[in-house]
């Protein structure tokens, strides 16, 4: 008696264990052998009277079913391992790609300029400001040298007026010094001339 609530109890708590997929048809025809079992039983008073060989063979059954179970279990526990092995060299390797990732966005985002790493923003900002430092430079520097420019065609012209007028004033007193010459040639001659006279 205490067998048959003991093995009752066995099927109820694995029913309820293993209540999944291919193990339900398992559970099924051992659920429909303790039926047939306990219908085919001959009842006394209020006890079943059941025969040895039929409770050996529902052990039997039974016995295969935990061993079936226990395989499954012992299959699902190595391929859970297995999986979470799996899983960890999924993550390491996903967290190597990651690192590798970030390192090769760093590495695009540098740009090298005169040996040093800069980041592509501070070397467009760099260079921009190169450029309109350049330009500010030539724009000074076209200044200047129209500025320069003008003064030297002043000073050109300034030359040029003073060397003519240097020129009228040297014709002008090489003339000046001819005509005093002449008359004071002019003078000696009328003075010679009072001179023989009087002699």
């Amino acid at each position: 008696m205490k067998r048959l609530k003991l093995l009752t109890l066995c099927v109820a708590v694995l029913a309820i264990i293993f209540p999944i997929g291919g193990h339900a048809q398992i559970d099924k025809s051992l659920n429909e052998t303790l039926e047939s079992l306990l219908d085919g039983a001959e009842t006394y008073q209020d006890y079943k009277v059941i025969r040895t060989s039929d409770l050996r063979r529902f052990k039997h059954a039974m016995q295969d079913s935990l061993s079936h179970y226990r395989q499954s279990l012992a299959d699902l526990t190595e391929q859970t391992q297995s999986m979470q092995a799996t899983v960890l060299q999924l993550r390491a390797e996903s967290e190597q790609l990651a690192n590798t990732l970030a390192t090769a966005e760093s590495r695009a985002d540098m740009i090298g300029f005169l040996g040093m790493d800069m980041k592509k923003a501070t070397y467009s900002i760099f260079v921009w400001s190169l450029v309109v430092l350049l330009c500010l430079c030539l724009v000074i520097m076209y200044g200047r040298i129209r500025h320069v420019c003008g003064v030297v065609k002043r000073v050109k012209s300034a030359y040029s007026k003073i060397v003519e007028d240097y020129r009228n004033q040297r014709f002008q007193a090489t003339e000046k010094q001819i005509k005093l010459k002449r008359e004071l040639q002019t003078a000696l001659n009328q003075l010679e001339l009072v001179k023989s006279a009087e002699a």
